[in-house]
């Protein structure tokens, strides 16, 4: 990874200063899972937890679980509650228009920061879709809803938030995404039938969480009305779920509703692990890219998209051009003090997508991924 430079601002910046301790929220992506599942392989770390030794170094960390597949809308109401505490709502409009549980009853939290409000905000780190998530939830936390009734979206909640950071984030979305639904149409659909395996051991293993769609099996229900159930579901729909937000049109359509705060701090870490071919402005691996990453990769490094050649480069999930920022917003390098209302990139990192959070990588490797985990939280602490 070339984060050498960015250390190096960051000694400079960060030497005996700190300015705030608010707590630090940690949003995962795309299929990602929450603590308690995948056999303590976090989604942070993998085989480590980033999420305790950034604790033990001092810094409040708190990660939560939000759907894995579902649209950033859920997502970021499943965040909130799950941060501040309270019964979840998804709002009577979105519940009405889309057929789902409004307040599922397990799905009542006690929250890993209650203080949390305008005088007490929060950092987010998001990587993957995570960050879309976390821009999703500062539209929410902005905007009064009308109709609405629950404690978010009744009222304004400005102040929430002091810094946005993404890593790996398809702010533009990914061309991934169309070229799967171009190959398996049927792919971002099936999760819904996994449903039908009634196993504890499996679900308590990693979750799906689309009880709101009301896809749990009854007690007496039997398999050919549950399937039945399932088939008439409007869970099944891909827009209703996260695919059309992660493609380049749905990100584009979502960033024209998105505008940035000018009292929150925007920063942006992107990965790439492809390079160009030879004779061709496509793109092929890397030695930074894992080989079961290859086959996507490959696919996004020839895939045309827009008919511009920035977008071949790629991390093997999400096109390298798209991680920076919006498009249809600023972007400067963070070299400077740090400001707010504008993306900054931070630094451009020659490692996989899944590489970034721990995965696959080898114990050295480890250790640096986390040093730039660690350093970052530290620069997250000075801010005013």
């Amino acid at each position: 990874m070339n984060s050498y430079k960015y250390f190096l601002y960051l000694l400079i910046i960060t030497i005996g200063l700190s300015n705030n301790t608010c707590p630090i929220i940690l949003i995962h992506g795309f299929l990602g899972w929450g603590r308690d599942e995948m056999a303590n392989y976090y989604y942070w770390g993998g085989k480590q937890d980033y999420e305790t030794q950034l604790n033990q170094l001092g810094y409040k960390v708190y990660s939560v679980s939000v759907g894995p597949i579902s649209a950033n809308w859920e997502r970021a109401i499943e965040a909130f509650y799950q941060i501040k505490g309270g019964q979840l709502d998804y709002g009577s409009v979105r519940s009405d228009t889309l057929g789902i549980i409004q307040k599922p009853i397990n799905k009542n939290y006690s929250g890993l920061y209650p203080l949390w409000n305008e005088n007490n905000p929060i950092h987010i780190i998001g990587h993957s879709q995570g960050g879309q998530t976390a821009k999703m939830l500062e539209i929410l936390l902005k905007k009064v809803f009308k109709n609405e009734d629950s404690p978010l979206l009744s009222e304004s909640h400005n102040g929430w938030i002091k810094s946005i950071t993404t890593i790996s984030t398809p702010h533009n979305g990914s061309a991934l995404v169309p070229i799967m639904l171009d190959i398996f149409p049927f792919t971002l659909s099936l999760a819904p039938w996994f449903g039908i395996i009634e196993n504890k051991t499996i679900n308590n293993l990693y979750n799906f969480d689309l009880d709101h769609w009301g896809l749990t099996k009854n007690p007496n229900e039997t398999l050919n009305q549950f399937i039945n159930k399932i088939s008439n579901s409007n869970a099944i729909k891909p827009n209703n779920l996260c695919t059309w937000e992660l493609t380049p049109t749905g990100a584009e359509n979502f960033n024209l509703e998105y505008t940035e705060s000018s009292n929150i701090y925007y920063f942006s870490f992107t990965t790439y692990a492809t390079k160009q071919k030879k004779g061709s402005f496509q793109h092929e691996p890397d030695a930074a890219l894992s080989l079961h990453l290859w086959p996507t990769a490959l696919l996004m490094g020839s895939y045309d998209l827009y008919e511009n050649n920035s977008w071949y480069e790629n991390d093997g999930v999400v096109n390298s051009f798209s991680m920076s920022h919006p498009h249809n917003s600023n972007v400067i390098s963070l070299t400077t003090k740090p400001q707010k209302g504008i993306w900054q990139s931070v630094s451009k990192l020659n490692i996989d997508h899944q590489g970034v959070i721990g995965h696959a990588v080898t114990e050295k490797e480890h250790n640096d991924i986390f040093v730039l985990y660690k350093e970052h939280c530290k620069l997250l602490y000075t801010l005013k």
